[in-house]
């Protein structure tokens, strides 16, 4: 899974390459969530795709996954990369947007998980510009958790 998790993410990267964010860090990190968010929902469905090799409905797939990319289940996630995973600046960057101010809420959670969530999501899309083999290495410690 790692490979071909790498090598997409450096696809994406060199197709963008032009349009380069040279301090993802100053970027908005509303904006920063909103790539964290495909990051992380590509990265659930590769997991399950992989996981699921039997024959398995696409629609019990997509409920899998749905409860997976949650903002329950992001702030389970968050709560424990934050304890165990995260470094001092990746803290840094996940309060800064989870303090963010966002115009909406999902419907099936607190503000308190959407706001983790969004803040999971923000590391998630720093990662993906400043380091990815740090993005890896994080996701494969929530590879490690996702299901709990």
């Amino acid at each position: 899974m790692e490979e071909s998790l790498k090598k997409l993410l450096l696809d994406i990267k060199s197709i963008n390459e032009n349009e380069k964010l040279t301090e993802p860090q100053n970027e908005n990190m509303l904006k920063l969530a909103f790539v964290g968010d495909t990051i992380f929902d590509l990265f659930t469905r590769d997991y399950l795709n992989r996981k699921y090799t039997d024959k398995i409905k696409i629609s019990e797939l997509h409920k899998k996954n749905s409860d997976l990319v949650c903002a329950r289940s992001q702030s389970k996630i968050s709560e424990y990369l934050i304890n165990s995973v995260f470094n001092e600046d990746e803290i840094y960057f996940f309060k800064r947007a989870r303090n963010a101010h966002s115009h909406s809420k999902s419907k099936n959670s607190t503000i308190a998980e959407y706001r983790k969530a969004t803040g999971l999501e923000a590391v998630l899309g720093l990662l993906l510009y400043r380091d990815e083999n740090r993005l890896i290495e994080v996701l494969n410690k929530i590879s490690e958790v996702l299901e709990f």
